[in-house]
């Protein structure tokens, strides 16, 4: 189909067609409208093809420099001007005379139009015509006035009109169809087709540029060219395209217009005051609004009483682009002068404009960097601190910078970047803390984990800049704490890291606290429970590095509800930065906890994004990280396969720290098939560990193992196990396992006791654990259906599968679980006769024996027996107890199951 290929596009291209598709009965006329660039020339084409290939007249005509009166008018109707004798001598005079251009005056518009429009309709008479006009606002003036009048009377006759101008520019009486910008769907769909050989945060620079128009999405990653130039990451390079589509005007500009426009292309900010007094320094002369004017004229820019935009920022591309690197840097040095009051921005012009070393200037460029990180984001941070390296005479100062833009560049999630800049750094001569710095930059970023055994390296001796840089201490025994994680290093390595952390005194740093959850999370769990913020508190935290470490504290310790509000509140303020790296593990760390939760929508959500970013940014250290919540996601769904590819795929990278994560997906899977004795083999090892020794994961299976041991026959080993596990419960408040152990020890206990534990697991506040809520729930009611409670274990059992429901839960928990073939919930139907059915829903209903007798004409005596029979079935006592089990139809489900 014609216009398939347009991208975004599915309501311009039927509203097309369904004019199109009026001929030959009718006709009518439509004008596109938009931006520069957005699409109309493209729909115009898909259009044109329709009419081709109906066999259609198809008269052409675009928009150029020749601004001659009817030279346009000319243009699109020279396929038909052998057809004149079709007029009357005085119209076919009109056009000769129009068309011709001789040096007599032109006839009256209305009259050459006119007899455009008989001429039209003659030809129409043979077969319809499509008339389509493009760029119309760059045709000359009677051309678009007799354009005008031609849509305007297209209806009646097998005629159509189309017509593509700019926004602003309209044709008077003619129906107006708006080209919008494309969608973000549509626009990334786009740039992938054009620019998959580009990295991807030049992609995403691109994406965020464009705002969605498919010109620039398609001539963006045409123009690109690496750039190691000061400053070149300030903007995209044009090619003729884009310049000729966004800023064709701009070389007819007064020269004071251009020197006014090179500085806002420079400084960004738009405030016309500061643009007008530094282009005045860049002319040598004062430079006042109106010489704008015909920037706006021509398009280029919008002006307020206090602002100067640039209409799209091509338009900007484009006057850089346009101007020499001198004349860049001296409209960023006039920009300097004039920005006395704003020393960040001063800086930063300043340095742009200079060329060579200059350490005052490369001093406060660093100092800076907090303030453009603020204003511009990281990359900006990232380029003010090379900037100032290369500023730099001092060698060791110079490395400085370059680490620290590496570290930036690290969030970023530009992990190629990073080991760029680390190596910029290891050519300089270090000062005696920085290789421990580049050490610790090398072990985050990980630049390409390849699948095989963790690499081992020795951290630095941390102890040694304990009083020197307290910070870098604290950054180094982080990484020496994720190390020890990622490698599964045995107890005497993470012993080592806690004694470092035992050395510091900064014990209420987020990096110290998470230092400590990632080596002892059991030993150390009372203190980082008390040390980490309460509810109330986590709202007051405005940063993100401190709510990230927080979060991730919390999740080691097995506090899910305190990561996830924790790290919700960090995510967003890592997303406005642009700080991807961090962001994905931000967002797969709070999936993984809201899949424990119940949360599985929001769970998806996050890593969603998650996924999306992994495949933009290359964070290969990501990527097994991603197939394992992946994998437990699948486990829990029931979809046992996919967790099991998964989980094959992940074990192929051989990360010790993802084994854990492994064997609960493999362990979840197993026992949604119903292969329990398989499912325990798989948990056991999660939780058949000294107390100490225990980890989140194992607290995350004890739920499912119980189940596992329960039904797998292994429910004597299970007990030793748990008894174990209890120890841990004493030394950690983890809510993770504390919510979980008054299910396992209802399971395991005798039939004596088992009741008024499953109450105790319920008399929880499980309002942040609906699937421990719901598990509980299932089990409860199941061990009531066994011992002859039916009528209580319908409404446990009812409300389990509701959350099940509502979650989307696996076999395991779910349907199966409630309705399946060990211990199906029966129906009323099953559980009782027709008769004793109605007798029992009747005395549901507060009727006595006599009132029921005498309803359904039986004696007293045989209703009570039938009563008699039918209490036992439903598992309960007295008639008191019938009105909340049979509740009439329109109020709950007259089944059990």
């Amino acid at each position: 189909m014609y216009g398939a290929g347009l991208l975004g596009r599915d309501r311009q291209v039927r509203v097309l067609y369904e004019l199109l598709g009026r001929l030959p009965a009718a006709g009518g006329a439509l004008a596109l409208q938009s931006g520069p660039g957005v699409g109309k020339s493209a729909l115009l084409r898909a259009a044109a093809e329709r009419a081709r290939t109906a066999g259609w007249r198809l008269l052409e005509v675009a928009g150029g420099s020749d601004d001659t009166p009817f030279s346009g008018l000319r243009a699109v109707l020279r396929p038909v001007l052998d057809t004149t004798e079709s007029l009357t001598a005085g119209q076919g005079g009109t056009l000769r005379s129009a068309l011709d251009g001789g040096p007599g005056p032109l006839p009256e518009t209305l009259r050459v139009a006119l007899a455009a429009f008989n001429l039209l309709t003659a030809a129409a008479a043979e077969r319809p015509v499509v008339l389509i006009a493009d760029d119309v606002q760059r045709l000359d003036g009677p051309t678009r006035e007799v354009l005008a009048f031609l849509a305007r009377r297209a209806n009646g006759n097998p005629i159509v009109v189309l017509a593509a101008l700019r926004t602003g520019r309209p044709l008077p009486g003619v129906p107006v169809l708006d080209v919008p910008v494309l969608d973000e769907p549509s626009a990334r769909q786009l740039l992938a087709r054009h620019a998959a050989a580009l990295p991807p945060a030049v992609r995403e620079r691109i994406l965020g540029e464009a705002h969605g128009n498919p010109l620039a999405l398609v001539e963006l990653p045409t123009a690109w060219s690496p750039s190691g130039a000061p400053g070149s990451w300030t903007h995209l390079p044009v090619n003729d395209a884009l310049a000729s589509a966004f800023a064709a005007g701009l070389g007819h500009l007064p020269d004071q217009a251009r020197d006014a426009l090179l500085v806002a292309a420079v400084d960004q900010v738009g405030d016309l005051s500061e643009i007008l007094a530094a282009a005045s320094v860049l002319a040598g002369r004062t430079v006042a609004v109106d010489v704008l004017d015909s920037a706006v004229g021509a398009s280029l820019i919008r002006l307020d009483r206090t602002s100067l935009r640039f209409r799209h920022p091509v338009v900007r591309f484009a006057v850089l682009e346009a101007e020499t690197q001198p004349r860049r840097q001296a409209a960023d040095a006039a920009l300097a002068q004039v920005l006395a009051a704003h020393p960040d921005r001063r800086t930063w012009h300043r340095a742009q404009s200079v060329n060579g070393p200059d350490d005052e200037l490369a001093d406060e460029l660093a100092d800076a960097h907090a303030s453009l990180l603020r204003r511009h984001g990281v990359v900006a941070a990232i380029w003010a601190l090379e900037r100032s390296a290369q500023l730099t005479t001092d060698s060791a100062t110079r490395g400085h910078r370059l680490l620290a833009a590496a570290e930036y560049a690290y969030g970023l999630g530009r992990i190629r970047l990073t080991h760029s800049l680390i190596e910029a750094a290891e050519h300089q001569q270090l000062g005696a803390a920085d290789p421990a710095k580049a050490w610790w930059l090398r072990e985050l970023s990980d630049a390409e984990p390849q699948p095989g055994p963790a690499r081992t390296q020795v951290p630095p001796d941390i102890g040694e800049l304990t009083a020197d840089d307290p910070d870098l201490a604290l950054d180094l025994l982080l990484t020496a704490a994720l190390h020890a994680h990622r490698t599964a290093a045995d107890p005497a390595a993470r012993a080592e890291v806690v004694k470092a952390a035992e050395r510091l005194t900064a014990t209420n740093d987020p990096r110290h606290l998470a230092a400590l959850a990632l080596t002892e999370p059991v030993r150390h769990g009372r203190a980082l429970a008390d040390r980490l913020p309460s509810h109330e508190t986590i709202r007051r935290r405005p940063d993100a590095d401190g709510l990230r470490l927080l979060g991730m504290a919390a999740h080691e310790t097995g506090d899910p509800v305190r990561a996830v509000d924790l790290l919700s509140r960090a995510a967003p303020i890592l997303r406005e930065q642009d700080r991807l790296g961090l962001l994905t593990e931000t967002l797969l760390t709070q999936a993984a906890d809201l899949l424990l939760l119940g949360d599985w929508p929001r769970a998806a959500q996050l890593t969603e994004e998650a996924r999306r970013i992994v495949a933009e940014t290359r964070q290969p250290a990501m990527v097994a990280a991603l197939a394992a919540t992946d994998a437990i996601a699948a486990a829990l769904r029931g979809q046992a396969v996919r967790a099991q590819e998964l989980a094959d795929t992940v074990d192929a990278w051989q990360r010790a720290d993802l084994v854990p994560t492994l064997r609960l997906a493999r362990g979840l899977a197993r026992l949604g098939e119903g292969r329990y004795t398989e499912a325990y083999d798989d948990m056991r090892p999660l939780l058949d560990q000294s107390p100490e020794s225990l980890r989140r994961q194992g607290f995350a299976a004890l739920m499912p193992f119980a189940v596992a041991a329960d039904r797998g026959g292994n429910r004597q080993e299970a007990a030793r196990i748990l008894a174990a596990v209890e120890e841990a419960g004493r030394v950690t408040p983890a809510p993770l396992l504390h919510v979980q152990l008054p299910y396992a020890r209802a399971v395991f206990a005798c039939d004596a006791a088992a009741e008024e534990l499953y109450a105790a697991a319920l008399g929880q506040d499980l309002s942040r654990w609906p699937l421990v809520k719901a598990r509980t729930e299932h089990a409860y009611g199941q061990w009531l259906r066994r011992h002859r409670q039916a009528a209580r274990s319908r409404t446990l059992l009812l409300s389990a599968r509701t959350a099940f429901d509502l979650v989307g839960a696996s076999d395991w928990a779910g349907h199966n679980a409630v309705r399946g073939a060990d211990h199906p919930v029966p129906t009323l139907a099953e559980l009782l006769s027709p008769q004793e059915t109605l007798i029992a829903q009747l005395a549901a209903e507060g009727l006595s024996n006599r009132e029921i007798a005498e309803r359904l004409y039986l004696s007293h005596r045989t209703v009570a027996a039938h009563l008699y029979r039918a209490f036992p079935k439903l598992g309960i006592t007295s008639r008191s107890e019938l009105a909340p089990l049979l509740k009439p139809p329109g109020e709950d489900s007259p089944t059990a199951g």
